[in-house]
């Protein structure tokens, strides 16, 4: 009757093992199958280059961190991923700053994008410091992706990603002149002159 108690106290303890075993490889099998993919991983590689683009911004427009909105969006419908930098003035942008807000707008944009792409060769086009840039951003170091020898790839990888730089006015100065925020926008590939300028005075 012993023997028969150990032995069935043998087969519940290996049980047992069986069953924690196999729920410590399933857990392990859900968190392996629920890791980042590359395009979450480039887009917070994008935040985090963006945030660092801060002391540049400030050469242009000394307002504190805090006060700048930073994101990085992306959109499956339109098949875009968006660099956004909002910044707060409290001045200007009515018609007749409108020079002086696009160049102010245009400056931005340039060192921020020159920031991004500040280690690639600058002796290379901007186009193939742009496709170098994001190609490392969408890559992981155990893997190099195959598509960086297509160049189809790469211009539709560059097509991607645009860079969004918004003058906005503080509240104040909206409610006093009634203006609306100046924006520059491009992709980190174009040039000074092919950059966006949209405004809309009231």
């Amino acid at each position: 009757m012993i023997k028969v108690l150990h032995s069935i106290l043998i087969i519940i303890l290996v049980f047992m093992m069986m069953i924690t075993k196999s729920i410590s490889s399933d857990i392990s099998t859900i968190l392996r199958n629920q890791q980042l993919t590359v395009f979450d991983i480039g887009i917070f590689r994008l935040q985090e280059d963006l945030k660092s683009a801060y002391p540049e911004i400030k050469k242009h427009k000394d307002v504190p961190f805090e006060d700048i909105y930073i994101d990085v969006t992306s959109s499956y419908r339109n098949n875009s991923v968006d660099l956004i930098i909002s910044i707060p003035v409290n001045e200007n942008l009515k018609k007749e700053n409108y020079m002086s807000d696009s160049f102010r707008c245009r400056n931005i944009f340039n060192s921020v994008r020159d920031h991004l792409l500040r280690n690639e060769n600058m002796s290379n086009y901007r186009f193939t410091m742009a496709t170098s840039y994001l190609t490392s951003v969408f890559s992981t170091p155990s893997s190099w992706p195959r598509w960086r020898y297509d160049q189809s790839v790469l211009e539709e990888l560059v097509n991607l990603v645009k860079l969004e730089v918004i003058l906005r006015p503080t509240t104040e100065l909206a409610f006093k002149d009634n203006v609306s925020p100046v924006s520059c926008k491009g992709g980190l590939e174009t040039e000074n002159d092919e950059i966006i300028i949209s405004m809309k005075y009231n």
